[in-house]
């Protein structure tokens, strides 16, 4: 597995458009963090830099980094495309790869994507929050990050079915943010207890809205607490549904023949 995984950041290495999406999450996630703590409301009685202290930037932070995860899945498009475009596919299969090879060696990739940006949000999570100077526990909520690795490799998985069964850069990511607002519309269309059960629903609702330390009430409190048992289902809900994307890919990928 790992001679497979090598293989990948070989192809990688020297292609831009992977550097530049990378580039643009590790730049913009610490900035955008740090321009929503110095919003300044007037008359609004919250302190917003609070959002960098322990535990609650854990949650913080991973929300921000959830907007990037759509870019994530686009570099998944074009990468797995770009396969069938350049027919790399088709040469790893006359070297005696299988299809099933294809896949694992995709997933281990999306595995590493994951793994890179969750370990980079440990990294500036624990500078923001030593650099506050808050008191609050390390650890407490530091589950978000394998909530944020889980709903990363989500994002990433929906691009590996798309452009498995499309496989044109262009075209593949355009019905990948389709899928997304499709699936809102028809989240409209059915009744709630459904449709908080839509894969794209349950894979965005992993990184929760974060609620200012000054806004929490008693009653809100109680409210997150019931929110927190409900992200363990849509946790495990979440894993299933990336295995059932892994296994409909190379489905897909069986089907179709390589060209």
């Amino acid at each position: 597995m790992l001679n497979l995984l090598h293989i990948e950041y070989k192809k990688l290495i020297p292609y831009s458009t992977f550097w530049m999406i990378f580039g643009l999450f590790f730049f913009f996630t610490p900035i955008v963090f740090y321009g929503a703590g110095q919003i300044k409301i007037e008359g609004f009685p919250i302190d917003f830099t609070t959002m960098y202290n322990f535990p609650n930037i854990w949650n913080n932070i991973t929300y921000i980094a959830s907007w990037f995860n759509l870019l994530m899945g686009m570099l998944i498009v074009i990468l797995v495309c770009n396969e069938f475009s350049f027919k790399t596919c088709r040469q790893h299969i006359i070297d005696g790869h299988s299809k099933a090879d294809f896949i694992v060696s995709k997933i281990l990739l999306m595995t590493s994507f994951a793994l890179i940006c969750t370990v980079y949000l440990f990294i500036t999570g624990s500078l923001f929050g030593f650099i506050s100077g808050g008191n609050g526990s390390f650890t407490a909520q530091i589950n978000y990050l394998l909530v944020y690795f889980i709903q990363a490799l989500g994002y990433m998985s929906v691009g590996l079915i798309i452009a498995v069964l499309i496989r044109s850069s262009a075209l593949s990511i355009i019905m990948f943010l389709f899928s997304i607002l499709a699936e809102t519309i028809i989240r409209t269309l059915v009744p709630d207890f459904i449709g908080q059960y839509f894969p794209m629903k349950i894979i965005s609702n992993l990184t929760p809205v974060p609620t200012p330390e000054g806004m929490i009430t008693e009653q809100m409190r109680n409210t997150i607490m019931q929110e927190e048992m409900w992200l363990n289902t849509t946790l495990l809900i979440a894993i299933i549904y990336i295995l059932a994307f892994w296994r409909v890919a190379y489905f897909i990928l069986t089907k179709k023949d390589i060209k």
